[in-house]
């Protein structure tokens, strides 16, 4: 392709969102894209002044994201779309990449159900996903309905330590305004069935924390108290530096899975479920009731161990060899690994399956599937 007149070979990537550049091919504007890398690495890069673009006998004017170390020049879906390009594969021979004439014309053709993977939704900030997803496994996404069950794993039991007693520690003052905005949370967590009323001898406070961009308040209950009372156990949390030390080289697609109201999925036995009993006062009413937690709640410092070890337990057949995937897991957040986009795909759906099989909740907002980087 030519680009302001000087031929330049670029490679086609369909999952690229823009078109870069190793060199600049021309001057550098204050634009700016946010590269993330797989280590969690973000790099702001610059993009060039418009340059025209001839192809195929077509012509646009495009801005290319210049990206130095990236080996070799990129033609992505933002400048596929402008020219109107449609990728064919052959069986047994190459895939031939096609540009649109600028007076050809456009019709609706009808689309294989296998071939459906290839419609995207687009999220805010550019996020990429295939919309088939929500339909092949509509029990596994947080956002079509009730939390999620591990189902099977037995209730969670918690060990006091020797001696300790009931722990009751007065509620703070909350601004109304920040009751008004945790009781959406609390009504929607009581809906579920993740909180109910009780009466204990136990009571930690409630704390309101405003979420950053916004002015909504989620609920963090200090169980500092309830933590020194408890046996801790020994933590099997990965250090994150060494998961990432474990992938390939040649890993080259990702899936990033986070799993959603992720500790809430295992049920607290109900004679530990006082232990984190809290009061409530109503916004709208006045009225003050203890609540507490049917799942192991945000905050108690066995959850991220217990929840760990309960999903690696689920997973440990995963993935398997046929797949020839890598799958490394943080506490309730999942990357999938593999050198090539179909056994990425293949391997995303069948851990989709997996997680809904054992009453996992996915969260579909910060999925990422099959991408270069995430």
């Amino acid at each position: 392709m030519k680009v302001g007149g000087q031929p330049i070979i670029f490679m086609v990537d369909s999952g690229a969102e823009h078109s870069m550049v190793t060199k600049p091919v021309a001057p550098l504007t204050q634009r700016r894209a946010t590269i993330i890398g797989a280590t969690g690495t973000q790099t702001a890069r610059q993009f060039c002044r418009p340059r025209t673009c001839q192809l195929g006998g077509h012509e646009v004017t495009h801005e290319f994201l210049y990206l130095p170390e990236c080996p070799i020049p990129l033609l992505g879906r933002d400048l596929l779309t402008k020219l109107g390009a449609q990728i064919t594969f052959n069986q047994g021979g190459p895939a031939n990449l096609t540009v649109r004439g600028p007076n050809a014309l456009i019709m609706a053709v009808t689309m294989p159900t296998e071939d459906e993977w290839q419609l995207y939704h687009q999220e805010k900030g550019g996020l990429m996903k295939p919309i088939c997803l929500l339909e092949e496994f509509p029990d596994v996404w947080a956002e079509n309905g009730a939390p999620g069950l591990a189902c099977y794993h037995a209730p969670v039991m918690v060990e006091l330590k020797p001696g300790a007693l009931p722990v009751r520690q007065r509620q703070y003052p909350i601004p109304r305004e920040a009751r008004l905005g945790i009781q959406t949370h609390l009504q929607r967590l009581k809906d579920a069935g993740i909180l109910i009323d009780c009466q204990s001898p136990w009571n930690t406070p409630l704390l309101p924390v405003k979420k950053a961009g916004g002015g909504d308040y989620r609920p963090v209950q200090d169980l500092q108290a309830v933590n020194n009372a408890v046996i801790t156990l020994h933590s099997v949390v990965p250090n994150p530096y060494t998961l990432l030390s474990l992938l390939s080289p040649q890993a080259s697609w990702f899936t990033c899975l986070d799993l959603k109201d992720a500790f809430f999925c295992l049920r607290l036995a109900p004679v530990n479920q006082p232990l984190f009993a809290f009061e409530w006062e109503d916004p709208h009413t006045g009225r003050k009731t203890q609540m507490t937690w049917t799942g192991i709640p945000q905050g108690f410092k066995n959850s991220p161990t217990l929840f760990g070890e309960a999903l690696a337990a689920d997973l440990s057949t995963f993935p398997e060899e046929n797949l020839s995937c890598t799958l490394l897991q943080y506490v309730d957040n999942l990357l999938l690994t593999s050198h090539d986009w179909e056994r990425c795909w293949e391997g995303t759906k069948a851990l989709l399956a997996r997680l809904s099989e054992a009453g996992y909740k996915v969260s579909w907002k910060k999925a990422q599937v099959c991408q270069r980087e995430v």
